[in-house]
């Protein structure tokens, strides 16, 4: 339970980082934010493993981005059992930043899924990360 609480908590934040940078997810109030949370987190601490340990040959094949496409079935899920969360296409404009120019993006469909999901997996490693370093440090 305990587990499933801090994910959830993590996974708040995460969505509304991931909001912040794709703006293509319908995280309109708290109350949607932490419904898709617990619904994640749920994924991540129950279902995911079992899932794992399922496609570890699939997993040994593709030399483990396979797990990219668990992500993004978890978000899937969020969006099949919670109807108030919705993911859409992603368009970003193109920018320059410091000096680098980076080209309009455009993802429809199950590549919005894909990229949205494989954000999410990187801000939560990275949330991770930092909680970890600190009770290190403690």
């Amino acid at each position: 339970m305990k587990k499933i609480l801090r994910f959830t908590l993590l996974l708040t934040f995460t969505l509304i980082t991931t909001n912040y940078i794709w703006g293509n997810m319908s995280l309109d109030n708290p109350s949607i934010i932490i419904k898709t949370a617990l619904i994640l987190a749920v994924f991540e601490v129950i279902l995911k493993p079992i899932i794992k340990i399922i496609t570890i040959p699939i997993n040994i094949l593709t030399l483990g981005f396979f797990r990219i496409i668990i992500n993004t079935l978890g978000l899937y899920l969020a969006v099949f059992l919670f109807e108030a969360f919705t993911v859409s296409n992603i368009n970003s404009p193109a920018t320059k930043i410091l000096g680098f120019s980076i080209p309009q993006l455009q993802f429809q469909n199950f590549w919005a899924y894909l990229v949205t999901s494989f954000t999410i997996s990187f801000i939560l490693y990275f949330f991770n990360l930092i909680l970890k370093r600190k009770s290190k440090k403690i």
